[in-house]
């Protein structure tokens, strides 16, 4: 996180499509993205874009959000969207250990970054890895047992992280 970061000044921001490097049936970095923006909206730092404008100008420039981003692509953003800061993210894990299906634990781990619009300088970094017995207390109360309940845990902890 740079030692420039004054929350005060980033009122709005763009938050791009999650991207995971491993190919499934589901739409799991569409998944995460829906978390974390609901997350981030009900945290209330922020006024978000609507996602429908970030996708709209993603797909218009051909943007391909898992190969990078460059500083002349989130300057652009910035100014077209008319945004002070864009989250880039990416899933580094999703899925369901173990053998027995009542016995499953779901994993999540995820990665963000906010980034100015104008100077492209790095305004804060997150990372959570959570596993749904995480929580768990005794006798497996407390235990998250679906991929969808853990993804809205893990976001929002790495939201609150966010100055």
């Amino acid at each position: 996180m740079t030692k420039d970061f004054d929350e005060s000044k980033i009122k709005r921001v763009a938050v791009l499509p999650f991207y995971y490097n491993r190919s499934t049936a589901m739409d799991t970095g569409g998944i995460v993205t829906k978390a974390f923006i609901g997350e981030l909206y009900d945290s209330g730092k922020f006024e978000i874009e609507f996602p429908g404008n970030v996708k709209k100008f993603i797909v218009g420039e051909r943007i391909i959000v898992r190969k990078g981003l460059g500083s002349d692509h989130i300057k652009q953003i910035g100014k077209r969207l008319n945004v002070d800061a864009v989250i880039i993210g990416c899933v580094k894990k999703y899925e369901s250990e173990g053998k027995k299906k009542h016995t499953r634990i779901p994993v999540i781990s995820v990665d963000a970054r906010m980034i100015h619009a104008d100077s492209c300088s790095i305004l804060w970094i997150g990372q959570n890895y959570r596993r749904g017995d995480d929580y768990e207390t005794i006798f497996g109360i407390g235990r998250i047992r679906s991929l969808a309940d853990l993804s809205r845990r893990v976001v929002k902890e790495l939201i609150d992280t966010i100055p």
